[in-house]
């Protein structure tokens, strides 16, 4: 347990009141206590001899219990306290900001402390990064549309989710990554330059506001988001939403944004915090300037899951070199694998080689998670539907957001009933999601692009708390995403099945065991001959299974063909007697139904932009040379 003199707290303990936290002076600090109506207000000086720097740490007496919030005073001013584990006054999203309106709640008692969980809880789910698959979703996006299926009551909220769970866990997730779930302040002012250009009447209060739904701001960061709780104990609430995790087996990923250059110390009182009260998992840290590597190696946060934009892999293994060694804990999130999918699958010149070395990208040192879609820019199904955003609904003339989507429409922009544009774009989909669980690292899902969610085109829709961010899970009943949603499942299922999708190194495309075969070779319409030049939208990737000790089947084979037309590839041989059969063709039906076995055939056709994976089957005695060791 940590000391109560360095950690910030608020609360009631036999009749009196343990508070500990920080101040931007070093005198004249102080306490205002407030009853239920505001009003009625008691202030307390704190003793010079309660102070450690700046932290005060004190027990005070004598304050009724009608008293239930307060705020801090530093030299005659008020400030609600940024250490504070709940917030009154922030119960609604669309609230507009009111500063008296805002206190830190003084509990009754303190929130469960680690020890105090229950076992699920405190069992972390440890996995190594290449083994997860994570679904991120918006807490209040996720289950806030009536077609969520949830109480009305658990609409937007943590037990929203919790309801939801079943479903996640069934399409192979290990982990669920939240978007911020800490407390903030959600309505933020317009800028006038904006209100110029909206024509928005100056003296209409309520218009000079918008919500700040994604949440990437500065915030209470130790205290759950009371409008996300159903209940009126948001603490209990994200208590209970990691404890129901933890048995679903699923790890509880938090996303924080910290300001440039972040105190590392604050950062890290943070992080643990989170993790003693609430057993999280891992955290996705958002922002300028962080030490992702030095937060890696607190020993207090050893084993605990870091992921980030970037990494400096000789900075990560000189803090592991002088700490305690933490594992491979730390993984980057990887923006270019998204650009570089769309770029090769709607047929770009020259994207060959970006494709090859983002299905391949890994490193020892950290892990690489791979993604579509992400919160910002184009959905799954909306890369395949539009070529040009459409934020006119952020009221910014649609000049925000990004214009470079690298995405096609398959001929029409949006919605379409032209069934050939529809089977087009479900078989790009099918294709990104094979390239995705195909990929070496970590998968990451977007909640929603299992179901083809849309935003309508809005590629930054930052500030839309309506139907255009909340998941419409009326596309999960839909024939498209009925079909998207098991194939996503079988993709799921086959990664975890094949070791050589999720290596813990990089491939080293050698023969370094003298199997005959190196772990990973690339392939043209000949075998053995892959065409890297410009034009080449195609190309061949075989996965010898004997590297990941497994021998039946020996091989994997997959194929991406991005051309606009038809081609046929050559198979590579393989010993005797292995024989190809067929378990993915997109161009299709997807997952075939019926494996086809190629058995004698030296060749096989691919459709025009289609994925196919075909596995060599059948048992051979391996005959190996002495290991030898890579270059």
């Amino acid at each position: 347990m940590a000391d109560h003199r360095t950690e910030p707290r608020c609360f009631r303990e036999d009749g009196e009141i343990v508070f500990c936290g920080y101040f931007p002076s070093e005198r004249g600090c102080g306490i205002a206590f407030y009853d239920a109506s505001g009003k009625d207000r008691l202030a307390v000086s704190l003793p010079e001899d309660t102070r450690t720097g700046r932290l005060y740490s004190v027990k005070i007496k004598g304050v009724p219990d009608r008293y239930d919030r307060y705020r801090l005073i530093d030299r005659k001013k008020e400030f609600v306290d940024p250490g504070a584990f709940r917030i009154i006054g922030l119960e609604k999203m669309e609230t507009i900001p009111d500063e008296k309106k805002v206190y830190a709640s003084i509990l009754t008692k303190p929130p469960l402390s680690f020890l105090q969980m229950t076992r699920a809880s405190r069992l972390h789910v440890r996995t190594q990064p290449e083994e997860d698959f994570i679904y991120l979703l918006h807490v209040r996006g996720f289950t806030k549309s009536a077609s969520a299926g949830v109480p009305k009551q658990h609409r937007g909220t943590f037990a929203g989710v919790i309801d939801k769970l079943d479903y996640i866990s069934s399409l192979g997730a290990t982990a669920v990554e939240l978007m911020p779930a800490y407390e903030e302040v959600a309505a933020e002012e317009i800028e006038p330059s904006l209100l110029l250009h909206n024509d928005l009447n100056e003296d209409e209060e309520e218009k000079k506001y918008r919500i700040n739904y994604w949440g990437y701001k500065q915030g209470f960061y130790l205290a759950p988001r009371r409008a996300y709780s159903a209940s009126e104990d948001p603490c209990r609430e994200f208590h209970e939403l990691a404890d129901a995790l933890h048995k679903h087996h699923l790890a509880l990923i938090l996303q924080f944004w910290f300001p440039q250059h972040y105190p590392t110390a604050i950062l890290s009182t943070v992080l643990r915090h989170w993790v003693r009260f609430y057993g999280v998992d891992g955290f996705h840290l958002i922002g300028g300037g962080l030490p992702a590597e030095t937060v890696a190696c607190d020993p207090a946060l050893a084993g605990i899951k870091i992921y980030y934009e970037s990494i400096d892999p000789d900075r990560l293994q000189k803090s592991e070199a002088d700490q305690n060694e933490t594992g491979r804990t730390v993984s980057v999130y990887n923006g270019e694998f998204s650009y570089a999918v769309r770029r090769f699958i709607k047929g770009d010149d020259h994207s060959i080689g970006a494709f090859f070395g983002a299905m391949i990208r890994h490193h020892d040192a950290y892990g690489t998670v791979n993604y579509l879609s992400n919160y910002d820019g184009f959905r799954l199904i909306d890369s395949v539907s539009y070529e040009h955003k459409h934020n006119e609904a952020n009221r910014e003339n649609n000049a925000d957001g990004t214009t470079v989507n690298n995405s096609w429409n398959c001929g029409v922009e949006g919605p379409t009933r032209k069934l050939s544009i529809q089977r087009l774009r479900r078989r790009q989909i099918f294709n990104m999601l094979t390239m995705l669980f195909f990929a070496q690292g970590t998968p990451m899902l977007c909640a929603g692009d299992e179901f083809l969610h849309t935003q309508e085109g809005n590629n930054n829709p930052y500030c839309q708390d309506n139907a255009i961010s909340w998941i419409n899970w009326r596309g999960e009943s839909t024939a498209m995403g009925e079909a998207t949603q098991s194939f996503l499942r079988f993709l799921a299922s086959y990664r975890k099945k094949h070791r050589m999708l999720s290596l813990a190194g990089p491939l080293k495309m050698m023969d370094y065991k003298a199997y005959g075969f190196p772990d990973l070779s690339a392939h043209g319409t000949d075998a053995w001959q892959p065409d890297f030049s410009g034009f080449s939208h195609s190309v061949g990737m075989l996965y010898c299974n004997l590297y990941a000790k497994e021998q039946d089947p020996a091989f994997l084979y997959c194929i991406y063909n991005c051309h606009w037309e038809a081609k046929r590839f050559a198979l590579p041989s393989v010993p005797k007697p292995l024989s190809w059969t067929v378990v993915i063709d997109t161009g299709k039906t997807g997952v075939e139904t019926e494996e086809r076995s190629l058995s004698g055939e030296k060749t096989v056709l691919l459709a025009a932009r289609s994925v196919m994976v075909l596995e060599a089957r059948g048992r051979f005695r391996i005959s190996k040379q002495e290991e030898r060791t890579p270059f």
